[in-house]
């Protein structure tokens, strides 16, 4: 006889008594609740029914949940015979879900019917749903990892995991023989115990002897968490543990002050890698391949468990050395429109393994600068380049997502990298190389086979002629192997610039350096390689070489050069510009430039007019003191013979005009960024001259401060507090300290102690060219009560000419009122503010020094 689906389950005619009917009704009006029943749950259906008595006359809706997944709502509103004759509601209240086996591809599921108002489980479920002939349960997966969560949630020390590690191990014991058994992969011989988490009488000799070889000398690893990581760093571990755990143990020598996770992807490792989660803890995360899937969808599968904002891909069989992940960082930050940044790769014998890379027309790889000296300057700057080797590259997760990863195409590996900086330059971001940060690459040279050489694996071969097939178009352009490498290694550079100072700029103690820096930053933005010769004695200066380099300007220094001259004789590419800053160079070197590169560019840069300031401290002070005389017709002499003369100040351009009729100046500030503070004005107090001391000018102007201005302010404000500050200050600048005026030298960090003063002063009495402490003070926000010289050639808006002060007693008054008068200081911050925003931005600096650097039209023939 046919059965028909009941009020609880499959039932015989004979079953659906109205007793039975009458017995349901009269316990759903006593109680007045939702009542239903879960009556068949398979991979055919899922049915039953579902009524609500408080109304009677309404449908229910119905969720159908795997596990904690909600897969459906349904709503309980098919017609039934037998609801309708036991008295339930109008009879349409079953449902039925055919076929939801597409749905349910595991070996278990747990399938449970909610009623979607209260989220309560209808009677008859859940249920659990099994697939016999499926393999491995994930389900089951599921649940293990569900409870070794459990456990770690409610551990407090390591010994309360000890029992549930060793149950795994005895899982992992059984596995693990299995499959060296099939792949007849016999352990090599160990040595002492993997901590004593290992049961030996459970273990077989084979897992053993594999657990030993982590000895005791394998101390364990732990990074400090974040729960929002900069970077995360994906390292493929693949039967080398040993390799990866001083990659890993070097990361934690060197620690990065950025945030970071560590992704470990074990690809399918027989060795003791197995057991790397027993001395890693923290912000690492080991994802393990139960067999090998190769390099490329390794790196894959762990970027995609990546949170960070950044990936960077690190060579399991690397040493990592101080900064290497922070200056990859701040590459992204600091220089423009950045895709992927490497490392410079070093060899274990110290020489240089990598700079960056070559494509040759027929898609072969050169490593740039193998085994040349790591400290030659061709190599320590940062620079654009075909490739960076993936043993240390790093671009923003978005981005490689967007480019779908590392392409299986070439799948198991080998030419990946090269093939995703080829793809990041295809969609107009910058490919690069940063030579401050370093990291030491200990691959077998031997395996190695000389990259120089072509290339040697059977994958290498195969995945280069595929590299080649894509990319040939673009390829066509670049020379064959071997030809002229250091030019082909340049091949995107246009146009260069060769720049000209005493010594390595400094930019946090001097206007002209900041001035200088400025402009070299706008020559590139312009398109030019800078390249920057310290000509007082070609000297490294620590850390300033180090940061003109580390934003792509190339730094010749000794023993590698040892004079200008010496550059000039071993150039290869004749520069386009030859930029020369400050008088002293001007004049030396003019000379020289004509000779070697006759049809450049030439510029000089005026700091300042040496002859007008020295002039106007004679006025002043009677007298000269530090650099020596420069006569006025040499300084002009030096102007007329290069194509250019950049100054800072108009009021010097419209000298120059009138001494020199028809020569080419030009008025060039340089770009200062806004840095304003965010300390409410009740929180700061005091003022401060800021200069820096080898700088005649500012030793003068301190001495007057300190004997006719702070006698006034302390007569009439005792409690204004001022401050001398800059480097390189004599004793009778140091000795000036007194009541109320305060002595602190070179401050590294200006910002910080701008951002708590309430004004600066600039009581200068001679001096030239644009006054950098201005426009530094200005763009921090702060009102600057400065004298008639310190003005000069900044064209101050009416509302800002009121700082000006001519007096001592005119300096008091106005510190006084900038101190004390919370509206008056607030309105001239935003003064000063849009000020600098409006004249001394990136765009008006370019745009000015575009035109001046730009090579008259020739006159037209008639």
């Amino acid at each position: 006889m046919k059965k028909k689906k009941g009020l609880h389950g499959p039932l015989e005619p004979a079953a659906l008594s109205q007793d039975s009917v009458s017995g349901d009704l009269e316990a759903a009006i006593a109680a007045p609740k939702p009542s239903g029943h879960v009556d068949v749950i398979s991979h055919e259906s899922i049915s039953g029914w579902a009524w609500n008595p408080l109304t009677p006359n309404e449908s229910v809706d119905l969720d159908v949940y795997d596990g904690n997944e909600l897969l459906i709502r349904v709503r309980a509103e098919t017609y039934r015979g037998d609801l309708r004759d036991a008295g339930i509601g109008t009879g349409r209240h079953g449902f039925t879900i055919p076929n939801p086996s597409a749905l349910l591809p595991l070996a278990r599921h747990l399938i449970a019917v909610r009623r979607a108002a209260d989220g309560v489980d209808l009677p008859g479920s859940p249920q659990w749903l099994l697939r016999p002939e499926a393999g491995l349960d994930l389900a089951l997966v599921k649940f293990l990892d569900a409870a070794a969560a459990a456990s770690v949630k409610v551990a407090r020390r390591p010994e309360d995991l000890h029992e549930q590690i060793s149950l795994i191990l005895r899982v992992l014991d059984q596995l693990l023989n299995a499959r060296n058994s099939l792949h007849q992969e016999p352990p090599a011989p160990g040595g002492s115990r993997l901590q004593d988490l290992l049961v030996a009488k459970e273990l077989s000799d084979s897992t053993r002897t594999l657990a030993a070889q982590v000895g005791p000398e394998v101390t364990p690893i732990h990074f400090k968490a974040a729960e929002n990581p900069l970077v995360s760093v994906v390292i493929v571990v693949h039967n080398k543990f040993r390799a990866a755990y001083n990659c890993l143990k070097s990361i934690a020598q060197n620690l990065p002050k950025c945030s970071f996770e560590i992704i470990v992807v074990d690809d399918g490792s027989t060795d003791e890698s197995l057991f790397a989660g027993f001395v890693l803890s923290g912000a690492v995360r080991v994802i393990r391949s139960s067999q090998s899937q190769g390099f490329v969808r390794s790196c894959n599968s762990g970027a995609a468990q990546a949170r960070g904002k950044y990936l960077l891909f690190l060579s399991s069989d690397t040493l990592v050395r101080p900064r290497w992940l922070d200056e990859l960082v701040a590459t992204f930050t600091n220089v423009p429109n950045i895709g992927i940044a490497g490392s410079k790769l070093l060899l274990e014998n110290g020489s240089l393994q990598e700079a960056g890379g070559i494509i040759w027309r027929l898609g072969d790889a050169w490593q740039c600068g193998r085994e040349a000296d790591p400290h030659d300057p061709r190599f320590c700057y940062l620079r654009d380049c075909d490739y960076v080797s993936g043993a240390s590259l790093m671009l923003e997760k978005a981005l490689f997502h967007k480019l779908n990863g590392f392409d299986e195409y070439y799948a198991p590996e080998y030419f990946e990298d090269a093939d995703i900086c080829l793809r990041v330059r295809a969609a107009g971001k910058r490919v690069v190389v940063q030579p401050v940060s370093e990291v030491v690459h200990l691959q077998n040279p031997a395996a190695e086979s000389d990259v120089q050489a072509g290339a040697t694996e059977p994958y290498q071969r195969l995945n280069q002629r595929k590299f080649y097939q894509r990319w040939k178009d673009t390829l066509a352009s670049h020379r064959f192997r071997g030809e002229e490498p250091e030019l082909e290694a340049e091949r995107t550079v246009k146009r260069r610039a060769y720049f000209i100072d005493d010594t390595t700029l400094t930019p946090d103690q001097d206007a002209g350096s900041n001035a200088a820096f400025q402009h070299i930053l706008a020559l590139m933005r312009l398109g030019y390689k800078v390249t920057f010769l310290p000509a007082l004695d070609m000297a490294q200066l620590s850390p300033y070489t180090a940061n003109l380099q580390r934003l792509g300007v190339e730094c010749l220094y000794a023993p590698y050069y040892g004079s200008v001259e010496e550059v000039f004789r071993k150039t290869r590419v004749k520069p386009d510009l030859v930029y020369m800053h400050r008088f002293v160079n001007a004049s030396k070197y003019i000379s020289l430039v004509r000779h070697h590169f006759p049809d450049c560019f030439t510029v000089y840069s005026v700091a300042d007019l040496h002859f007008l300031r020295q002039q106007r401290e004679m006025a002043v002070a009677g007298t000269l003191s530090g650099a020596p005389k420069v006569a006025e017709e040499a300084e002009l002499a030096a102007m007329r013979q290069v194509d250019s003369v950049l100054v800072h100040s108009s009021v010097e351009a419209d000298i120059l005009r009138q001494k020199v009729p028809g020569l080419r100046v030009h008025t060039v500030p340089w770009a200062v960024l806004p840095r304003p503070s965010l300390i409410p004005f009740k929180d700061k107090t005091g003022y401060a001259f800021v200069g820096g001391y080898n700088h005649r000018p500012n030793v003068d102007a301190a001495i007057y401060l300190a004997r006719e201005i702070v006698p006034l302010l302390n007569a009439s404000e005792p409690a204004i507090v001022g401050s001398l500050i800059g480097s390189n200050a004599p004793p009778e600048v140091a000795s000036l300290a007194g009541k109320n005026l305060n002595f602190r030298g070179f401050v590294p960090n200006l910002t910080a102690v701008f951002h708590r003063l309430r004004c600066t002063v600039a009581p200068l009495r001679f001096g030239a060219g644009l006054k950098g402490k201005i426009l530094d003070s200005f763009a921090h926000g702060l009102p600057c009560v400065m004298s008639d010289m310190a003005a000069e050639g900044l064209n101050l808006p009416h509302q800002l000419e009121w700082l000006i002060a001519r007096t001592p007693e005119e300096f008091a008054q106005k510190i006084r009122a900038v101190h004390q008068d919370q509206s008056l200081n607030v309105q001239l911050t935003a003064a000063v503010l849009d000020f600098i925003r409006g004249r001394f931005n990136n765009d008006t600096t370019q745009r000015l020094l575009a035109e001046a650097i730009m090579k008259p039209a020739a006159p037209a023939e008639h």
